[in-house]
């Protein structure tokens, strides 16, 4: 039997909702449901009882969820206990990125961090995906460590924070906001604001539900990268909403990037909470802490 399966009949059998389960192992409900009735097939019994419009383990189910918690604790030291074996003769670490964060953390920095280890780390860096991405990949052990826009909210993930600031309104030199120092949000009502799409960052779903509420008559335009939110704002004549790193990178004669109170951005080091950290895990995080910048 798939350790999987079993991980799946005990999200079940702790959350008695297929929706939350299925949101805690990311996968989809139909997903879950299959999974559950082939376990069910090969045991020959029924595990759940939703007669009654609660989901409850029956008197098989409870054996077997008694029975799978001690198959999964073992299971997951002893993967443990021969990762960490590995990572101690190897020194290797894999870690994946969010997009975009390599604009504000080099690359080149990285490379820097293996070259002057004097643990023997090695960092290798998969390539760039969306923070949902990275999650998965944390969650199921294809990666150590991953830096991924806030909130890191998984509740099986640790996280160390290194950057928090605020948004930044790239605006248009000529207009009224430009020349103040930092902006309320309730100064964007009414604005047509280019910004990224929320399917690639946590924060952007956090700030776009904010602004509705704060300025709920903002209109927001989605585009896929940073250099695209910043060439529809150029196209537009219009307004643009940044990180600092891009709202300076971009800024210009003609333009000007101004702080927003309240709509934040950041990012974090993120890692299973269940890790044991190897002395070369502990190098890479204390490197990583260096580029802590809290701006507010």
């Amino acid at each position: 039997m798939d350790i999987k399966v079993y991980r799946y009949f005990t999200a079940l059998a702790r959350t008695k909702n297929y929706v939350r389960a299925a949101k805690e192992l990311y996968i989809t409900p139909q997903g879950l449901s299959s999974s559950i009735k082939r376990l069910e097939s090969s045991l020959e019994v029924p595990l759940f009882d939703s007669k009654s419009g609660s989901i409850e383990l029956t008197e098989y189910g409870t054996i077997l969820y008694r029975r799978v918690r001690s198959i999964l604790r073992e299971h997951d030291e002893m993967q443990e206990e021969i990762r960490s074996l590995y990572r101690r003769k190897s020194g290797r670490i894999l870690l994946s990125a969010s997009t975009g964060i390599f604009n504000v953390i080099p690359r080149e920095a990285v490379r820097n961090f293996n070259k002057t280890s004097k643990t023997g780390a090695h960092v290798d860096v998969s390539r760039t995906v969306v923070d949902y991405d990275c999650e998965t990949s944390l969650i199921e052990r294809t990666c150590d460590f991953a830096l991924l826009n806030d909130p890191v909210d998984h509740s099986v993930l640790a996280s160390i924070p290194l950057q928090k600031d605020m948004m930044f309104l790239w605006a248009p030199a000529d207009s009224p906001l430009a020349g103040k120092d930092e902006l309320d949000i309730r100064d964007l009502d009414g604005l047509t604001i280019s910004c990224v799409t929320s399917q690639e960052f946590k924060t952007s779903r956090k700030n776009g539900s904010i602004l509705h509420e704060h300025a709920p008559h903002c209109t927001l335009l989605y585009e896929d990268e940073m250099i695209s939110v910043v060439e529809a704002a150029l196209r537009n004549r219009g307004y643009a909403l940044l990180p600092r790193v891009h709202a300076l990178a971009f800024q210009r004669e003609n333009h000007a990037a101004i702080p927003v109170r309240n709509l934040d951005w950041g990012f974090s080091i993120a890692y299973r909470a269940d890790r044991t950290l190897s002395p070369q895990d502990e190098e890479f995080l204390d490197f990583m802490k260096g580029y802590q910048r809290f701006y507010c």
